[in-house]
């Protein structure tokens, strides 16, 4: 394929590109789109591991992923610089491979829904009945069908490497991949998961043309990798901060039951995961730690800041590109690896398993469960498909459903009116930020009807 079919090719769009005048490679505006989509703007309103209200200064779902996406980016340019051969055989020459990665980390997220992975489990549970949920799959979604540009019909019509970059488990429900010894422990060129509804399956199989055997693609790899050395990261700097992650004292004074507790979490076992090195590298970990109590100084901060950067430099310098059977793939060094599952650990012992985030989280659960019931409810009571003032259905899940209904009239595609109301609702929900959330089940159950606006934005 010469280099330039194979430019058409990364750059092809489903739904046509009335714009194609435009100076910006396609690329560069398909990172604009997602910046300035709403449904981006959105995550700043969206919990990453506590609330977006704690009065800690803590990373929410934007500032995230837009750390995702310049790790990512950083990532990608080192690896074309520093590897002219991977450079010139795997992107022709061309310089998009930062640019596709720096798109799939702003977008990986979009779909999440407000508290993150505890309305996830809600919503799972929800949707058992009508074509499931799952976040990467709302995220692929959104970006089909739900975001909004002014040229198209359906979703921001980003590019083929730009969508498939988004794609960290290219597979339906019910075609979780196999962990086998061929794609053992840490999963990164398939995962573990699904990702794709079947509603999707068009906008898929452009976005998959070319990628084979359930693979991710290189920038979706590298993207997963992005994320996880983010979040990682961040979580540490947070929590210690906040005095909920004691690096300077972890493990020195006998044991503190931490690699007890990691080891317990994976008794179902990865396959070829190795507990000696997740040690070596826990001990590694703590040898790179702050080596006092966190006081808010400027000390402080810089020792803190000194920590983050070794960190973030030696996950940065841990991918390298290989070739074999003459495909690119990436390496991540096995020492990386770990020490990211160490960090990983550490925020599950000292944060996530805390009874206080559990407390808060079954609220959680509760609202999504009864948004979700109501909501169905109110649109079992619509007539005909039309709006009825004794059943106030919000205005924008209406205009999901009706967009469903329009592309099933041009899709192999089809529902039926329960599962569409369903989705609607699932759809209209993973719009929400957090506080529009609460205030929405406020309004619904009453609790605080006597403060209540007639002025609610989202109906």
């Amino acid at each position: 394929m010469s280099t330039e079919n194979t430019s058409r090719f990364h750059s092809e769009r489903r739904h046509g590109d009335p714009n194609d005048s435009d100076p910006r490679s396609p690329f560069e505006r398909d990172r604009d789109r997602v910046l300035y989509s709403s449904a981006f703007r959105r995550l700043a309103g969206v919990t990453q591991v506590a609330a977006v209200r704690e009065r800690h200064l803590l990373h929410n779902r934007l500032t995230h992923s837009l750390k995702v996406a310049q790790v990512g980016r950083r990532m990608a340019q080192r690896l074309c610089k520093d590897h002219m051969e991977f450079h010139e055989g795997f992107a022709h020459g061309e310089d998009f491979f930062p640019d596709v990665v720096e798109v799939a980390g702003l977008a990986h997220d979009i779909g999440h829904p407000p508290f993150g992975h505890t309305a996830e489990t809600v919503l799972r549970e929800k949707m058992s009945r009508y074509g499931g949920f799952e976040g990467n799959a709302q995220t692929f979604r959104v970006l089909t069908k739900l975001a909004v540009h002014a040229h198209v019909d359906f979703g921001l019509n980003l590019t083929r490497e730009s969508l498939n970059a988004v794609l960290k488990y290219p597979r339906y429900a019910g075609e979780e991949a196999s962990q086998s010894a061929d794609h053992a422990w840490p999963y990164r060129e398939r995962g573990g998961k699904w990702g794709v509804y079947r509603s999707e399956e068009q906008d898929f199989i452009h976005a998959r043309k070319g990628t084979t055997n359930g693979m991710r693609s290189l920038a979706a790899v590298l993207m997963d990798w992005a994320d996880d050395v983010s979040y990682v990261t961040h979580d540490l700097h947070d929590y210690f901060r906040g005095g909920l992650m004691p690096l300077h004292s972890m493990g020195r004074e006998g044991s503190d039951g931490f690699l007890e507790f990691a080891q317990a979490r994976r008794k179902e076992g990865y396959e070829a995961f190795d507990e000696e090195k997740f040690e070596q590298e826990y001990e590694e970990v703590k040898r790179l730690a702050p080596s006092r109590k966190w006081q808010d100084t400027r000390d402080d901060r810089k020792v803190l800041d000194r920590f983050m950067h070794e960190l973030l430099g030696n996950f940065l310098h841990a991918v390298s590109p290989v070739k074999i059977n003459e495909e690119w793939h990436l390496h991540i060094e096995e020492a990386a690896e770990y020490q990211v599952e160490v960090i990983k650990e550490l925020t599950f012992f000292h944060v996530i398993n805390r009874p206080s985030l559990a407390m808060v989280q079954r609220g959680q659960r509760q609202i999504i469960t009864r948004l979700f019931d109501d909501l169905l409810d109110m649109f079992h009571n619509h007539r005909n498909g039309k709006r009825d003032p004794n059943y106030p259905v919000p205005v924008l899940m209406d205009d999901i459903y009706d967009a469903m209904v329009k592309h099933e009239r041009v899709s192999k595609f089809t529902r039926t009116h329960e599962e569409r109301r369903a989705r609607a609702v699932c759809d209209y929900i993973c719009a929400l930020t957090e506080d529009q959330a609460i205030n929405l089940y406020e309004c619904i159950t009453g609790q605080k009807v006597a403060q209540g606006s007639i002025f609610g934005t989202w109906f």
